[in-house]
């Protein structure tokens, strides 16, 4: 996109797109003790989050393998919705109240890599540094474990239970034990926990302190994994951030207040920002909040009301009720930072596909080859106002996707551009290309979720 020197520089910008975006807060640098993002394709050599040396070279092979992520992620979601129909998640035992510790600043490094967030988290005491997937769609803490019966190759060392002096295996009786998928009891609580992508992780199920930055907070429920498989790498494990009983923020809200909030660099820019937990992760007073949608039947997601779309500043036609959740606790949007494309009810994704065909200039091409309905031949250059943008009008908060935040580039040269968005039947989902440049607060305390446009 582009010709000369600028062109060329933003065409190298365009290529770290599709590995993802980066996650995490803080539209506003404040003093806290926060660790940074950074998208993986600009990580050096010696960082600790580890190198993309197993990335696809070509935009086109990321943009394939992005846009199946997606796809397999979105099924999966649905068929655990489907399955639990209106089945609703049973209370979690409430830890011991802990001291809170005025001075600790609960803030995590996050880099974008292989399709997910990192980031660095101490677990045990003294606290071993490990790297997780953060991942707002699911709610189990859980990170390779020594010994090692099955681990795929990560970044670092996995943790070793023996060098923690708080490290405590659970038995099946244990509160927490109640709320995961046990395998067996007969050596303490075993479990096994399963992703749409058909990744797995098996082990034990154990509380030890976790650190986040410069704060500490014990007896934390975690997957000790031993036989671990899938696409997790160079991550060790994964953080689960939803609502359920066994997500680290429903833990750790006794310590801290029950809020965190993340700000996603642009894809082509090599900046950082944190992920910030509690009262802290209120960086703004400027965010628009939409509340959160109650859904019983599928606690641990962040669902927020779909109430209108527009597209270059016109209103789209579609039948009501593609975004409602029905009594079995299909439909719906969710807000998830784990897929990278959006998802829209298929009735109001064709009528936004018409509308953005009639606004563009340019010459439309096929993209069945990635996966998307729509792409089109910039020819190498493009003005970025001359393409349409989106508004997604939540209940009592407009979300605007400038041209940014709706097509990527589909080959290295940058001339093919494609939206991305698909259609879905059953759920859908705000991916994460969508939040880049956004400050999103997730304030379960208030039952709502806050966002801003913003640079990151």
């Amino acid at each position: 996109m582009g010709s000369g020197k600028g062109g060329v520089v933003l065409q190298l910008q365009l290529l770290v797109l599709l590995m993802l975006v980066v996650i995490a807060a803080a539209a506003h640098q404040r003093r806290y003790n926060s660790e940074k993002l950074v998208h993986r394709d600009h990580l050096p050599a010696s960082s600790p989050l580890g190198e993309s040396s197993s990335a696809p070279k070509s935009m086109g092979e990321r943009l394939v393998q992005a846009v199946k992520r997606s796809s397999k992620r979105r099924d999966s979601i649905l068929r655990s919705i489907q399955a639990r129909g209106s089945r609703s998640a049973a209370a979690a035992a409430k830890p011991e109240q802990q001291q809170l510790d005025a001075a600790a600043e609960y803030s995590v490094p996050v880099s974008a890599g292989n399709g997910e967030y990192l980031t660095q988290i101490g677990l045990g005491t003294p606290p071993q540094t490990f790297t997780a997937i953060v991942d707002t769609g699911s709610d189990l803490l859980w990170t390779q474990c020594l010994p090692c019966t099955s681990c795929y190759p990560q970044t670092g060392n996995a943790f070793n239970p023996a060098l923690s002096s708080t490290y405590q295996a659970l038995n099946c009786g244990d509160g927490l034990c109640q709320d995961i998928q046990v395998v067996s009891c007969g050596g303490g609580c075993e479990y096994e926990y399963g992703y749409g992508d058909g990744s797995t992780t098996n082990g034990n199920f154990a509380t030890d302190t976790v650190t986040l930055g410069s704060g500490s907070i014990r007896d934390i429920g975690f997957g000790c994994g031993h036989t671990n498989m899938g696409s997790f790498s160079p991550a060790g494990g994964l953080l689960g951030l939803g609502q359920g009983p066994l997500s680290l923020m429903s833990q750790i809200s006794t310590t801290v207040s029950k809020k965190f909030s993340y700000c996603l660099v642009n894809y082509n820019s090599p900046n950082t920002s944190p992920l910030i937990f509690g009262d802290a992760a209120v960086t703004s007073g400027g965010l628009a909040y939409t509340p959160l949608v109650p859904n019983a039947a599928n606690p641990t997601f962040y669902y927020i009301g779909l109430d209108g779309i527009s597209v270059a500043g016109t209103a789209v036609d579609y039948p009501d009720g593609g975004f409602a959740i029905d009594d079995a606790g299909t439909g719906g949007i969710i807000v998830d930072s784990g897929t990278t494309i959006t998802y829209l009810d298929t009735d109001a994704y064709n009528a936004v596909l018409t509308a953005i065909r009639g606004a563009l200039t340019y010459p439309l091409v096929s993209g069945s080859q990635y996966g998307l309905d729509l792409c089109f031949n910039t020819g190498g250059a493009v003005n970025a106002a001359t393409l349409p943008s989106l508004v997604l009008h939540f209940t009592n908060a407009d979300f605007t996707l400038a041209p940014e935040n709706l097509y990527i580039s589909a080959n290295d040269a940058g001339s093919v551009q494609c939206l991305a968005m698909a259609g879905s039947s059953g759920l859908s989902i705000l991916g994460n290309i969508q939040q880049q440049d956004h400050l999103i607060l997730f304030d379960t305390e208030a039952g709502q979720i806050g966002f801003q446009s913003v640079t990151c």
